[in-house]
């Protein structure tokens, strides 16, 4: 089970949902397009036009910045959690 955590800022993108899990996603891509076919348009919240991370978004595989791992391609195992936290602006 693959389990993914959003922040309040994306919950309106979620219909309220905090958490989300997948019986299965081989690798962060893959279920982050799972989570844009439950939740049609969050995709583009989180990844720009070519698929990456968008640069105001931090994701997370359990303690691991994506960034620092293979990013999209990171590969998941059973019990992994990603956590996506788009960053805050304001003054």
């Amino acid at each position: 089970m693959i389990r993914v955590r959003l922040t309040a800022q994306l919950k309106d993108w979620t219909r309220g949902v905090s958490e989300v899990r997948f019986e299965r996603a081989e690798n962060l891509r893959t279920a982050l397009k799972l989570l844009d076919e439950e939740f049609p348009n969050i995709g583009q919240r989180i990844l720009d036009d070519q698929g990456r991370i968008r640069n105001h978004v931090n994701v997370f595989v359990n303690s691991s910045n994506a960034r620092e791992l293979d990013s999209e391609e990171t590969r998941l195992t059973d019990g992994d959690v990603i956590y996506i936290l788009p960053s805050i602006a304001g003054g």
